[in-house]
């Protein structure tokens, strides 16, 4: 049982969290138990007034609840968005370097954030995965193929953000197909995140766009779709309920560098070791840059 201070301390750090993700004027409960159990809801999604989203690290996996351990196919499809979200970063990190425009270095900034979600949600599972490869290189040859193939296509300042759009356009559909896929409770709450921030990404590159003169128009979704899109102003992502109670590993385990680890994923992208099931998994499904301009 988790002593008194411990519970204070929970109950300090749920109202703080609570009332700086909000964007009304609430009253958050200060009993730690009904903040638990009330329906109080919360967001782990923070989005600034350029556009670049990022996850809240700290308050990350307070929504988070225990479920089963990932299968082999779950495993390699996080890895593989991982691996998509670094390209982005890499990607537009490169843009900077090249134009010395802000706008590619915050949004590359904020990708990089989107990535360690993901490596949060693999830790969370007690997953082993390599660490991130170095800028722009990729072990999966596909994802390789298309990182060389938009950096060239970004020959002008107006083109690599043409270029970020379609990335993040493509993101949106892609997420959009996996969530309809996804079982895993937690894993869905990464992945609306990460789909909200692609849609507030695709507007901040419109603005981008426009003010450099030049015009864009949908490459992946319809254009209905688009423009529903671009019509709204940047927005926060979906707010949950506290279920978390301060633990940081699945099943209610501290993380503390001596758990029983439930996987292992190579830099390949494929799944070596699972507790839930065979392995190795289907490869992450779409998201090895398959079906990308």
């Amino acid at each position: 049982m988790k002593s008194y201070r411990t519970y204070r301390q929970l109950a300090t750090a749920a109202v703080v969290v609570l009332a700086a993700a909000s964007c009304t004027k609430e009253n958050p409960a200060t009993d730690v138990e009904e903040i638990m159990t009330s329906g109080i809801q919360m967001s782990v999604l923070q989005v600034k007034s350029d556009g670049t989203t990022t996850f809240d690290m700290t308050t990350m996996s307070a929504p988070f609840d225990s479920t089963a351990d990932l299968t082999a196919s779950e495993i390699e499809y996080i890895y593989a968005v991982r691996e998509d979200e670094k390209l982005a970063g890499d990607l537009y990190s490169t843009f900077f370097e090249m134009y010395k425009l802000k706008a590619f270095e915050n949004i590359a900034k904020a990708e990089s954030n989107h990535m360690k979600a993901t490596e949060r949600l693999l830790e969370y599972y007690g997953i082993t995965y390599p660490a991130a490869g170095d800028k722009g290189k990729f072990e999966n040859p596909v994802r390789q193929a298309l990182y060389d193939s938009l950096l060239q296509k970004g020959s002008t300042a107006l083109e690599a953000f043409k270029v970020m759009a379609q990335y993040e356009e493509y993101n949106i559909v892609q997420y959009k197909a996996d969530l309809a896929l996804i079982t895993n409770a937690n894993v869905k709450i990464v992945i609306e995140n990460l789909q909200k921030g692609s849609e507030n990404h695709l507007k901040a590159t419109i603005r981008q766009i426009t003010a450099l003169g030049g015009s864009y128009s949908a490459q992946v979704m319809t254009q209905e779709e688009y423009s529903a899109i671009i019509a709204t102003g940047f927005e926060q992502g979906k707010r949950y309920r506290y279920l978390n109670n301060g633990q940081s590993a699945n099943s209610g385990e501290k993380m503390n560098g001596k758990q029983e680890k439930k996987g292992s994923v190579n830099a390949s992208g494929t799944c070596t070791g699972c507790s839930n099931g065979t392995f190795p998994g289907n490869g992450g499904g779409n998201r090895n840059g398959k079906g990308r301009a």
